[in-house]
């Protein structure tokens, strides 16, 4: 019995999205959608992950989005708090108040 080998094909990102949505409408499994198109499940599986993983860059590629936490109350002068943030991507939000 001969297999026909396998071709490699090159796919871009968008290409990777376009096939990701038509099997999300498709109401076929990642593997029986696969087979009919003949993709590695492996590297299908791979781009879905890579492709709804947020897109790591600077800080000035986030939207500019404000989120308003209203007026602190006045407290006495000795309570104090320490707040961060670890956003990723190596940014760090501190918030302290002495």
């Amino acid at each position: 019995m001969t297999e026909t080998p396998r071709r490699h094909v090159r796919r871009s990102r968008s290409n990777w999205q376009q096939l990701i949505d038509e099997q999300a409408g498709s109401g076929l499994s990642q593997r029986a959608f696969c087979a009919a198109r003949a993709l590695s499940v492996k590297s299908f599986q791979h781009w879905k992950r890579q492709l709804a993983a947020p897109v790591a860059g600077p800080v000035a590629a986030l939207p500019a989005a404000w989120l308003d936490l209203g007026a602190l109350p006045e407290r006495p002068a000795a309570v104090a708090w320490e707040v961060e943030l670890d956003l990723g991507a190596g940014v760090c939000l501190r918030l302290r108040r002495c």
